[in-house]
């Protein structure tokens, strides 16, 4: 059992957790969690000497160290070949995804659910909420356009790019950010949660 995962679940942790769950079920090889918060005293340390930043998640994989979920994701996909992809361009198109959703959704959509609901120290902002509603609107549009024709991002097989883009949108579901024209997004992100790993993932939230 050579891979540890650092972080906690409700965080941009689960889709490190995911990727574990769907190489545990699919090649039979387990890994370990620490699910601590790392705030304060010997735990901060620990957190710190894995990753200067002190964020999460962090992995430890056979005494390599690696932090920023998208690049973990990427890493592990390849490494077991799970849900990995045969082609370069098929590689450059998933982390084409990856990048593209961490820089064009993902911390809109972190502050959507601070402004909507009131979490991670901010109050709730009707006014705020709806102005990044429009911003998520082209992400949106664009993500649903791009599944009209197909099952998954890159064809008709489940891979890591859904999985890294699939992990923020369920951000997205949880707020209830409307999405109800975008039924091909949502008939995608129905399929990629369905999947028993991610159901594993979901239930350590």
């Amino acid at each position: 059992m050579d891979l540890k995962i650092y972080g906690f679940p409700q965080s941009r942790t689960f889709r490190v957790l995911w990727m574990a769950e769907e190489i545990r079920l699919a090649k039979g090889i387990d890994y370990q969690h620490d699910g601590r918060i790392f705030s304060s005293g010997p735990e901060r340390d620990k957190l710190l000497s894995l990753n200067p930043m002190g964020q999460v998640p962090v992995i430890e994989d056979d005494g390599f160290v690696l932090r920023e979920s998208m690049a973990i994701n990427l890493y592990l996909s390849k490494k077991h070949d799970c849900l990995a992809v045969s082609t370069p361009e098929q590689e450059a198109l998933a982390w084409q995804w990856s990048f593209w959703v961490m820089t064009s959704v993902d911390s809109v959509v972190l502050d959507y659910l601070r402004f909507k609901l009131g979490i991670l120290g901010a109050q709730k902002d009707e006014q705020r909420t709806r102005e990044l509603e429009v911003q998520l609107a082209k992400p949106v549009q664009v993500l649903n356009s791009e599944l009209e024709m197909k099952s998954y991002l890159l064809g008709d097989e489940f891979c890591v790019a859904d999985l890294n883009v699939a992990s923020v949108f369920v951000w997205a579901q949880l707020g209830q950010l409307p999405m109800d024209h975008a039924t091909h997004l949502q008939d995608w992100l129905s399929r990629c949660l369905g999947r028993e790993p991610a159901r594993l993932a979901q239930s350590k939230t």
